[in-house]
């Protein structure tokens, strides 16, 4: 995830949740796993905000950002 946010930035960075998805073995087996994930970034230079954004506010804004007004 560090690498990706040098690449595209941390705005462009997020946590996909499907844990039955395209890799064999997943890297999560359960989402009682999330916090291990939150201290790793965190050890590895994210900040809180940032580590927010790539646990879901990035994902949170584009969604927002894409809903029709009805």
């Amino acid at each position: 995830m560090m690498r990706m946010a040098d690449v595209v930035g941390v705005d462009h960075v997020g946590l996909g949740t499907d844990m039955l998805g395209f890799i064999n073995p997943p890297v999560f087996h359960t989402y009682e796993q999330l916090p291990a994930l939150v201290a790793e970034l965190r050890a590895v230079g994210f900040s809180q905000e940032e580590t927010g954004r790539v646990l879901g506010g990035n994902y949170r804004r584009v969604f927002e950002g894409t809903m029709v007004a009805g």
